[in-house]
C-alpha cells in the first residue's frame, strides 16, 4: 500500500517537473504550437494555477488523511453489506448519468492529431464521387458516421462531420459505461468503486466528448468484451455472445483482432470443461468450435459483402485501404527508417519513450501499480507455498490451497479467479505488444488512440489483483489517491481539447 502511495506521489511530482520544462519541437508539427516531449504529461500545462493547487492538495490530502486514521484506529477489513453494496451502486448510477451529460456539454473542439481533419472533411465532401463513405480502417465506424451526416445534413445545416461525432461519439461512452456499471458487479471485481473509477478515469474517456476519429465504439466494444470473457469463465454468460461482441467489435475497427488469443482461450476452457463430461465429450470440440467461427464467419462475412456492395471492396482492400497506412509497414523498423512514415527503429530512444507517452496520456497509474500488485501477489502465493509445504511434511492435516488469489474475500471460485487472471493476462500481453510493434504512421502522440483501447484489460486487470494484496481500508486508502490524480490528469486533457481552435483552411 505504501508503494501505491509512492506511485501517487512520483507521478505527481512529474506532472509538477514538467510545467517547468521549455516547450521543444514536435517531431510532426502541428499548426497551433510546439509540443514538449514528454507529451503523455503535456496537458497538465494548461490548467490554470488554481486547478492544478486543488489537484495536488486533494492526491497528498488524500494519503495524509488515511494515514492519520491509520494511526488513530486499527485496520478494519469487514466485509462489504449488501445496502453498502447497493449504495455504491446507486452512486456509481448517478456518476454515469453526470459524466454521459458531460460527453454532450463539454465537447472538443479539436484534434491536433490524426485523421481528425480528414474525416470531418471528406465525409462531407462537396462532391460525392470524392466523398469518405467506407473505410477498410474502421468498416463499421466510418460508414455509421457517413450514413447518419447523409440523413441528417440537410435538415439541419451541417457543412461538415463535427456535429454526427459529437452526437454519436457520447452514445459510444454511453455503451462504456454500460460496460463500466456491469464490470463493477463482478464478483471478482469488488468493491463496485475500484473498476469503476479506474476505468473511468482513463485518458481514453477523450473519446466519448465528441471525439473525430474510429475508436470511440471500438472502446466500448472492447470493454464489454472483456465483461462477457469473465461472465463466460464464471459459467454467467455464453462463449457465442462473448464471441459475437468481439466480432463485431473487430468490424468496428480491425486492431481489435489483437484480442482474439484470449477468445481462443475462453474456448480451451469451455473444451475443458465439457471434456469433464463423458456424455458429451465427443461433442464439446465441435460445439466450442462452432460457438466462436460461426460468429466470426457471419459478422466478418456480412461485413466484406456490405463493403463489396457499397464499391468498395476487395480492391480497395489491398490498395488505398490496404493495412499498414501510408507506406503499408505494419511494424517498427528493427535497423532504420526508410519512409517518411517511419519515426524511429525498435530499440531506440525516441519509440521507447513515445510508447511510455502513451501509457503517461490514457492510464498514468495503471501499469506502475499493476507491478506493484503482481509483485505482492507473487510473494503472498508464495507465503501460501511454503505454509501448505510445511504442514504437509510436518503432517498438519489442514489444507492449504495453493492457488493464486486463493483467499480472496471476493471470489466465489479458486480456479474461477486463476482462470480470470490468466484470461486478462492474454488480452493485456497481447494488446500491450501490439502497441509496442506496430508502427504509427503519424508518430505515437497523433495515433494515441490507436494504442489507448490497450490500457483497458490492463486496467481490469488491475481491478482483479488491488483487492487480494489490499482489503478493507487499506485498499481504499492505497487506490483513492491513485484515482484521484488520474482524474485531475484526464481532466486537465479534456479541458485542452475544449479550448478554441480553428481548422486550417
Amino acid at each position: 500500500m505504501t508503494a501505491l502511495h509512492v506511485i501517487a506521489l512520483g507521478l505527481l511530482g512529474l506532472h509538477l517537473y514538467v510545467r517547468t520544462l521549455p516547450p521543444t519541437p514536435d517531431p510532426i508539427p502541428a499548426p497551433e504550437s510546439a509540443e514538449t516531449a514528454w507529451w503523455g504529461l503535456w496537458p497538465i500545462t494548461y490548467l490554470p494555477m488554481w486547478a492544478v493547487a486543488t489537484g495536488v492538495i486533494a492526491v497528498i490530502a488524500s494519503i495524509f488523511s488515511y494515514w492519520l486514521i491509520e494511526l488513530r484506529r486499527p485496520q478494519n477489513n469487514a466485509k462489504q453489506t449488501p445496502d453498502a453494496a447497493r449504495s455504491i451502486q446507486s452512486v456509481l448510477w448517478v456518476l454515469s448519468i453526470v459524466l454521459f451529460a458531460a460527453f454532450f456539454l463539454f465537447p472538443i473542439v479539436h484534434t491536433r492529431w490524426g485523421d481528425a481533419f480528414i474525416l470531418t472533411k471528406g465525409i462531407a465532401f462537396p462532391d460525392p464521387t470524392l466523398r469518405l463513405t467506407r473505410s477498410w480502417q474502421a468498416p463499421l465506424d466510418v460508414a455509421l458516421h457517413s450514413e447518419v451526416w447523409l440523413w441528417f445534413h440537410e435538415p439541419f445545416g451541417w457543412k461538415d462531420a463535427m456535429p454526427v461525432y459529437r452526437l454519436l461519439s457520447p452514445l459510444a461512452g454511453a455503451l462504456y459505461l454500460l460496460a463500466a456499471l456491469a464490470l463493477s458487479r463482478h464478483p471478482l471485481l469488488a468493491p463496485a468503486w475500484l473498476p469503476y473509477g479506474l476505468l473511468t478515469t482513463l485518458g481514453l474517456m477523450q473519446l466519448f466528448f465528441g471525439y473525430v476519429e474510429n475508436y470511440s465504439f471500438a472502446a466500448a466494444g472492447v470493454l464489454a468484451y472483456l465483461w462477457l470473457g469473465l461472465g463466460v469463465i464464471s459459467g454467467r454468460q455464453p462463449l457465442w455472445l462473448a464471441a459475437t461482441v468481439l466480432a463485431v467489435t473487430h468490424a468496428t475497427h480491425p486492431s481489435t483482432i489483437v484480442l482474439a488469443p484470449s477468445l481462443l482461450y475462453l474456448g480451451w476452457l469451455s473444451v475443458q470443461r465439457g471434456w469433464r463430461n463423458r456424455a458429451t465429450r465427443n461433442k464439446t470440440i465441435g460445439a466450442v468450435v462452432l460457438q466462436i467461427a460461426l460468429p466470426m464467419m457471419l459478422v466478418g462475412g456480412a461485413t466484406f459483402a456490405f463493403m463489396e456492395a457499397s464499391g468498395h471492396g476487395v480492391a480497395a482492400l489491398l490498395s488505398t485501404d490496404r493495412p499498414g497506412g501510408g507506406d503499408a509497414r505494419w511494424f517498427v523498423p528493427l535497423f532504420e527508417t526508410t519512409t517518411r512514415w517511419e519515426h524511429y527503429t525498435m530499440a531506440s530512444w525516441p519509440h521507447i519513450r513515445d510508447w511510455l507517452n502513451n501509457q503517461l496520456l490514457v492510464a498514468p497509474i495503471v501499469l506502475p501499480s499493476l507491478v506493484v500488485a503482481g509483485v505482492a501477489w507473487i510473494q503472498r502465493e508464495k507465503k501460501i507455498r511454503r505454509l501448505r509445504d510445511w504442514r504437509v511434511e510436518s503432517g498438519d492435516s489442514t489444507v492449504v490451497r495453493s492457488l493464486p488469489i486463493s483467499q480472496s474475500p471476493n471470489l466465489q471460485s479458486p480456479v474461477s479467479s486463476l482462470q480470470s487472471l490468466r484470461f486478462l493476462l492474454i488480452a493485456a500481453a497481447f494488446h500491450l505488444l501490439f502497441t509496442f510493434v506496430w508502427n504509427p504512421d503519424y508518430g505515437g502522440q497523433r495515433d494515441w488512440d490507436l494504442f489507448s483501447l490497450a490500457a483497458l484489460p490492463t486496467t481490469v486487470l488491475l481491478a482483479l489483483l488491488l483487492p487480494n494484496v489490499l482489503r478493507g481500508r487499506a485498499l481504499w486508502g492505497g487506490v483513492a489517491p491513485l484515482i484521484i490524480l488520474q482524474a485531475w490528469h484526464t481532466i486537465a486533457w479534456i479541458y485542452q481539447n475544449t479550448l478554441p481552435w480553428q481548422w486550417p483552411d
